[in-house]
């Protein structure tokens, strides 16, 4: 089974309890299990979003906001508009240097698209991944603890719900299996079967520089 080197938490319960669990999946979360072993449940359950929404509250924030990226970016085609492109390309910018010239300009774009789409949601992830949140620079307000994950959360069922051809499930699977990739300390690439990667042996080099 995969070493999950990028989600620093012990056991299940330490992740989960960043952000509230839905009832029916809380069967699944049981005492001391370890994150490797939650997902591994959550995908032969074929609980998609709830193991989009952990593996984002397990990520360190470059690598969540980069997997929001690189599912957001699945959904653009030559013809997507250049206000989504833009915003992408911000929050990709941020991600492989994160100065606050790029979260505050993340935002801006954002708030353009009345975040609607996935990338305003990715471009959210990275404005909530640190600095602060109080336009007034003599009032500095931190972001809420994993609010970023949210927006991540949120990045990514936008993109797998995106109008096109794809069965959603195929999407969240190509996704899960990119989180999982960075989660392994990979770069998000995409495994066809990610349960199966999950379970396979083969180690994985350094992920987001």
């Amino acid at each position: 089974m995969k070493h999950l080197v990028k989600i620093s938490a012990e056991t299940a319960a330490e992740v989960t309890g960043r952000y509230e669990l839905d009832e029916d999946i809380e069967s699944l979360l049981t005492p001391g299990i370890q994150p490797v072993s939650f997902i591994q449940k959550l995908l032969e359950e074929n609980q998609y979003l709830d193991c989009v929404r952990f593996i984002a509250h397990g990520l360190p924030k470059r690598e969540a906001v980069w997997w929001a990226c690189l599912a957001t970016r699945y959904t653009h085609t030559p013809e997507t508009e250049s206000l989504r492109q833009q915003t992408l390309s911000v929050t990709e910018a941020w991600v492989k240097q994160p100065a606050d010239e790029y979260r505050l300009q993340a935002y801006k774009l954002a708030e353009k698209a009345k975040h609607k789409t996935p990338d305003s949601w990715a471009a959210m992830a990275a404005y909530w991944s640190t600095g602060s949140v109080n336009e007034s620079d003599s009032f500095p307000v931190p972001p809420p603890p994993y609010l970023f994950a949210h927006a991540v959360t949120g990045a990514i069922c936008l993109a797998a719900a995106d109008t096109s051809e794809d069965d959603i499930n195929e999407r969240y699977l190509r996704f899960i299996g990119q989180g999982l990739d960075l989660a392994t300390g990979g770069r998000g690439k995409v495994h066809e079967n990610p349960l199966n990667f999950l379970l396979s042996e083969e180690s994985e080099q350094t992920a987001v520089n």
